[in-house]
């Protein structure tokens, strides 16, 4: 599908198999387009399911002087001067149930909670998850200090991407305590509820007095749906989940062939 080539004045890309490669390098193209519609007066900003600390480079590296979206739409923050415009949290409930679940199945489980990561141990699986993102967990001796209230979501690693324990437990008050979300094949996030990159792209665009049908996003998994479908133009790249491709206006190359650059070449540039 080719959607009526215009000019758009925003662009909100993901990051882990959209903007990045496998080595987690923005390419010279996709680096080299953005900055030439940043210099148009055009808008580029991200949409993660990332921390602030995991973005920073990201955001350093593209000149990215508008806030962005981070742990999966439960926070919307101006990184470069720190102001949190938006944020949610779990409720003690659900962190409780997850706890107490953790304590009963073997699971690696991530608790992100004022810019700190919290694990009952680092596991191999959880070394590697810190090293992709550039971040360091920190193991608790107790996790009863995550019960106070301030934890934005929770990320449940499984490599061989059962998540039967996780689902028989939160998915019967989805959309009603938390959120479910799968970010990539083998994460599982619990959101607090009614959170989503769509309603964070939302807040965003109100917030900088920009019309939705001027704003493209860019993504691949399934934590980018809902964005997609609020965009005035939703993308999804080549390597991007199937049910992803079903609600994309317009399909881009995969994230290993600059598919940001394609986009904002085809749709934003003046010519």
């Amino acid at each position: 599908m080719t959607p009526t080539v215009r000019p758009y004045r925003m662009v909100v890309t993901d990051i882990d198999g959209t903007l990045v490669d496998l080595e987690q390098m923005i390419s010279e193209r996709n680096m080299a387009m953005i900055h030439t519609f940043q210099q148009q007066g055009g808008i580029v900003t991200l949409a993660t399911g990332r921390m602030e600390d995991a973005v920073q480079h990201f955001a350093e590296e593209l000149d990215i002087r508008h806030p962005v979206i981070l742990y999966n739409g439960g926070k919307i923050v101006d990184l470069i001067t720190g102001e949190c415009l938006f944020e949610a949290k779990l409720t003690v409930e659900v962190v409780r149930q997850t706890i107490q679940l953790q304590q009963n199945v073997t699971l690696d489980m991530i608790f992100y909670s004022e810019r700190k990561l919290w694990v009952k141990e680092i596991t191999p699986i959880i070394s590697t998850y810190m090293k992709k993102d550039r971040v360091q967990c920190l193991e608790w001796d107790s996790p009863d200090f995550l019960l106070k209230g301030n934890v934005n979501k929770i990320l449940i690693i499984r490599e061989e991407q059962d998540f039967t324990a996780v689902l028989d437990v939160f998915l019967p008050v989805t959309g009603i305590e938390c959120e479910l979300v799968h970010s990539e094949s083998t994460y599982l996030e619990i959101l607090p509820q009614a959170v989503s990159k769509g309603h964070a792209l939302k807040l965003l665009v109100a917030q900088m007095g920009i019309e939705m049908q001027d704003v493209i996003a860019i993504g691949d998994n399934l934590n980018d749906l809902e964005m997609i479908r609020e965009a005035g133009l939703g993308v999804a790249v080549d390597n991007a989940h199937p049910k992803l491709k079903v609600e994309a206006q317009y399909f881009a190359k995969s994230h290993l062939n600059h598919a940001v650059a394609e986009v904002i070449e085809k749709y934003c540039l003046q010519k």
